[in-house]
């Protein structure tokens, strides 16, 4: 199963901005809103995205004390910010979507990223993530016929944190564009099965 990589563009949704808070053992730390829900992506390629309420609860449920989740920034492992094992990255599941609080080690490059957070340079949150093979997706069309393709439950969440850029690169999407894709394929096969089927 391949990860998918997707980032939210703060520009379209202002309540996931990165922010610096201190924490009650007087450490800073960063809070950010990775994954929001019912909230439409960019176009990803012929079609848009939208997490559903409810998509991470099951494997979050699953995954506590199996495998953890880690912090990284710009995705690079070289760049650890933190780790739910060691204490230092918190997720939130809220009714809003999947937030989380990491606390950056006391390094030059943890600093170097509080820094960016405060200025405003580091804005946005990313997220590394799989779809369950079954019935983890869905594809539908909105007002204007455009395809837009929902994920209703997650298989796995292993990555989120701060990254510069956050926007969707075509690498991230290739999971998605593949079962796109395929979708396209069964919507044009339906009305030949079903004029078949009426004769």
């Amino acid at each position: 199963m391949e990860i998918e990589r997707r980032s939210l563009i703060v520009d379209d949704a202002p309540e996931a901005e990165l922010v610096v808070e201190t924490r009650a053992s007087g450490r800073e730390a960063i809070r950010g809103l990775a994954i929001p829900y019912n909230r439409l992506s960019v176009d990803l390629g012929g079609f848009r995205e939208r997490i559903m309420p409810g998509a991470f609860d099951k494997i979050l449920s699953r995954q506590r004390g199996k495998q953890e989740i880690v912090s990284y920034f710009n995705h690079d492992a070289n760049w650890l910010l933190g780790r739910e094992a060691a204490g230092t990255l918190e997720i939130i599941s809220e009714e809003r979507g999947i937030s989380y609080i990491v606390e950056p080690p006391d390094t030059q490059a943890g600093r170097d990223v509080l820094a960016l957070v405060r200025s405003k340079n580091l804005r946005g949150s990313s997220f590394a993530f799989t779809v369950a093979q079954r019935g983890g997706e869905r594809f539908t069309n909105d007002e204007n016929g455009k395809a837009i393709r929902e994920v209703v439950e997650a298989s796995g969440l292993y990555e989120m944190g701060p990254v510069v850029t956050p926007a969707y690169s075509s690498t991230s999407v290739a999971v998605a564009m593949r079962s796109y894709e395929a979708w396209l394929a069964s919507q044009s096969t339906e009305p030949a099965a079903q004029a078949d089927s009426s004769r």
